[in-house]
């Protein structure tokens, strides 16, 4: 039987710790725990020394510091971006909550904005988005063989006499090519010269699609485009290419990217991926059940709340399934009531053709079909009413926000809630302790990790250097 890389690293850990009293635990042994609780794999002996070191020196903090952002001889390949991160991140992209999702601009971006340090309450609103930077081929960029220098590029002699080493010249049958910094795309006088790996005919083809080239690896992402596929993101993770690299991974906006309207851009929320997971066909309920599973850590079943109006509750529930009102009083009215107060904020959303589609005043003919009690809440805008601020819901720690307009206010919402700190406490805590936090114990820590990410201006990276710190001393 197989076991999933969780299940292993959770034997691995209780493997190598079980029995120690933390009191007497060698610099060592913690060395080798905090590792694997941020990477999920184990050191080598090299990178075991260096953090053992720092352990005994009492550095514990720069030690997390040195496993995630591969400092200090800490080669690990972009484990904590390429697999922490992204495991415990990648089930907010889709239904199953499956970690073997492919990276997408959804999880790319809330990498980038760990990677970054950025605050994370701001991430269900903000204009952000995730993607490698480079140039496009039919962009300004340039290649040509050896000291054949294009006439189209000023200085180009200049240019590659400057940035070539004499090795680099020296090569024989190689292309050499000239580029815009992609790290700095809108000054034209910003070129670059450098030799690339790739033949003549590799380089037309790539023209020819207008693929993304990245010089500082001298490799190829397939598609520049975001919008309607998602092949960019694939390219990246089928070439195992390094997340926690700040020249691969980069904020963009999402206009134009993604949408033709600002007003439809919501963070993580307006996202490509969220839309092809919650937006794709349905009655855009998903979009609001999957954001308080996944940000709020509360399942629908656990929100369920039968004292507050049905007023918002649309057409297409029956309020007689199977004969009997009481089915509906009791137990839909509990989840529709207050689901569908908020689930308006999607209102002019769809998701078609690949593309989440966003159509400003225009209400998604999804929002009112499927008729079964004509006296049914109708939709005729994005408005949206937060009935759980009163009741058992109450308690998620709500803002003063009650009512709003399209997903930007909805995700604002969301973000300034209780739940939504303790929520990204909780799993952060889950995910480097490897456990589930069940007891009054546990419960305890991650009220302690809250209150520091929150002091600590939304830290993430910090939430999970301090939450791998915690169970260190385990």
């Amino acid at each position: 039987m197989k076991l999933s890389r969780l299940a292993f690293t959770a034997i691995l850990f209780s493997t190598l710790t079980h029995g120690q009293d933390p009191a007497e635990m060698s610099a060592r042994a913690k060395a080798r725990r905090l590792y694997l609780s941020l990477t999920g794999v184990s050191p080598s002996k090299g990178e075991l020394d260096t953090l053992e070191a720092k352990l005994a020196a009492g550095n514990k903090r720069e030690a997390a510091l040195d496993v995630i952002d591969q400092r200090s001889n800490i080669r690990n390949g972009g484990a904590f971006y390429n697999v922490t991160v992204k495991d415990m991140v990648t089930p907010w992209t889709n239904k199953d909550g499956s970690t073997l999702a492919p990276l997408n601009d959804m999880s790319a971006t809330i990498i980038g904005w760990v990677r970054d340090n950025k605050q994370f309450n701001k991430i269900l609103y903000t204009d952000t988005v995730y993607k490698a930077s480079g140039v496009t081929f039919k962009g300004e960029l340039k290649y040509f063989p050896r000291a054949s220098y294009p006439s189209s590029v000023p200085n180009a002699q200049q240019l590659c006499d400057r940035d070539l080493s004499a090795a680099d010249r020296a090569i024989q049958n190689n292309y050499w090519i000239i580029y815009n910094n992609p790290l700095n795309p809108n000054d034209l006088n910003d070129k670059k010269c450098r030799v690339t790996k790739f033949s003549k005919t590799d380089l037309d083809n790539y023209y020819n699609i207008n693929a993304l080239y990245l010089p500082h690896l001298d490799l190829v992402i397939e598609t520049n485009l975001i919008d309607a596929t998602n092949n960019h993101y694939e390219s990246i993770s089928s070439q195992g290419l390094d997340l926690g690299d700040t020249k691969l991974l980069n904020h963009t906006s999402q206009e134009v990217k993604i949408h033709a309207y600002p007003i439809a851009i919501s963070g993580i929320l307006s996202t490509r991926a969220y839309g092809a997971a919650y937006v794709i066909a349905g009655t855009n309920r998903a979009p609001v059940a999957f954001a308080m599973k996944n940000f709020l850590c509360k399942e629908m079943e656990e929100l369920n709340d039968t004292t507050i109006p049905d007023y918002r509750v649309r057409r297409d529930i029956d309020r007689s399934p199977g004969g009997t009102s009481s089915t509906y009083k009791n137990r839909c009215v509990g989840c529709h009531a207050g689901m569908d107060g908020l689930a308006g904020a999607y209102a002019y959303y769809d998701f078609v053709n690949d593309k989440l589609i966003y159509k400003p005043g225009v209400v998604s003919s999804k929002m009112n079909h499927n008729v079964v009690f004509n006296e049914g809440f109708v939709t005729q805008s994005d408005q949206w009413t937060n009935l759980w601020v009163e009741g058992q819901n109450a308690k998620l720690g709500w803002s003063s926000s009650t009512v709003g307009e399209g997903v930007r206010s909805f995700g604002m919402m969301l973000s300034e809630t209780e739940a939504f700190h303790s929520c990204m406490a909780k799993q952060v805590y889950e995910k480097v302790c490897f456990r589930k936090v069940k007891s009054t114990w546990d419960q305890t820590r991650v009220a302690q990790l809250t209150q520091a990410y929150k002091n600590d201006n939304f830290n993430m990276k910090n939430l999970f250097i301090n939450a791998s710190l915690t169970c260190l001393e385990d």
